[in-house]
């Protein structure tokens, strides 16, 4: 699933995009990578929009533990009551703005490459997202987010790969970025609501190793397991 996205923009252009302000000043790395800093948008306590650096890939459950060993940058929606995904995705949730998402490609006009996948108007792709923290005492939190994760958006899933991030329209963001705790069922609705399929191209970034055809049969098993999956569940992962 995606291990690499793309911010080609700046700080200050996504808080003017997103209509939010930006706490810390801190510089926006154009590939993110887990482990990284990323931009994330969220809802402050002063219940404003603030954009603000998270690690991708969260740490354990509720921001403990930490380190590679515990890393969880990708959470799949279908898994969204289980640990270490239940209370964030109840309590804490964010969004994160990238301007392209990278994926191996195993199928299609693009197998055997790493291909990044873009919005064809240029604008920023907003993924739905959920974060954890920790907190030394007299210390800012530290906090690091995970993607949420669908079965493919229909051009990714013809271009090589069976997951896609889970975007949101920008009128969906506050709602679902609201600070109240709520069940996950109120956070599928607003998922279900707002769910955007973007417009999407692609360029090829690399060629894998000769070794990815070693993990084809097993990545087209994936395929079809989730198209297989999409005909019970339909498009988004559960049932709308």
């Amino acid at each position: 699933m995606c291990n690499r996205f793309h911010v080609r923009t700046n700080l200050h252009d996504i808080c003017s995009h997103l209509d939010a302000q930006a706490k810390f000043d801190f510089d926006v790395p154009e590939e993110v990578f887990p482990l990284a800093k990323a931009p994330v948008l969220a809802i402050n306590r002063d219940g404003m929009r603030e954009v603000r650096p998270m690690t991708f890939g969260m740490g354990g459950e509720s921001g403990k533990g930490g380190g590679a060993k515990y890393m969880l940058n990708n959470t799949r929606i279908e898994s969204r009551t289980k640990w270490p995904w239940k209370t964030p995705f109840e309590k804490y949730r964010c969004v994160v703005p990238m301007t392209s998402f990278r994926e191996p490609c195993y199928w299609g006009e693009t197998a055997g490459t790493e291909s990044s996948f873009l919005p064809t108007d240029d604008k920023l792709l907003l993924a739905a997202a959920i974060f954890s923290f920790k907190q030394a005492e007299n210390e800012e939190p530290e906090l690091s987010m995970s993607l949420i994760m669908r079965p493919a958006l229909p051009y990714v899933m013809e271009h090589g790969h069976h997951r896609s991030p889970f975007f949101l329209h920008r009128d969906g963001l506050d709602e679902w970025m609201d600070r109240k705790p709520r069940p996950a069922d109120q956070s599928l609705a607003v998922l279900r609501e707002f769910a955007y399929e973007p417009s999407l191209t692609h360029q090829v970034d690399r060629e894998m190793a000769a070794s990815w055809v070693k993990r084809k049969n097993a990545n087209l098993k994936k395929r079809d397991e989730q198209l297989a999956d999409i005909e019970k569940t339909g498009p988004l992962g559960f049932e709308t």
